[in-house]
């Protein structure tokens, strides 16, 4: 999640820095500031998602959850487990 976060705050000064440089009339004219805008975001998406997949998505449901003793049980089970 932290990584979507920096993404967003990325593109928003970004945005801010080329509204001030360009002028929010030149920005409908430059079609590169969109696409640098959402690369930000979408990198930032990118990111979180191969953290997610790289994660063992059973331990993760063992942290998550509240002593579910299946969930723990399925973590160790699991061939990412440690």
């Amino acid at each position: 999640m932290l990584p979507v976060l920096i993404g967003l705050i990325a593109a928003t000064l970004f945005g801010l820095a080329a509204t001030i440089t360009l002028g929010p009339e030149a920005l409908m004219t430059h079609a590169w500031v969109d696409v640098i805008f959402w690369t930000f975001i979408a990198t930032g998406a990118a990111v979180s998602a191969v953290n997610i997949s790289w994660e063992c998505i059973p331990c993760r449901l063992a942290r998550s959850a509240n002593r579910l003793d299946l969930t723990k049980h399925l973590c160790n089970q699991a061939p990412c487990h440690q």
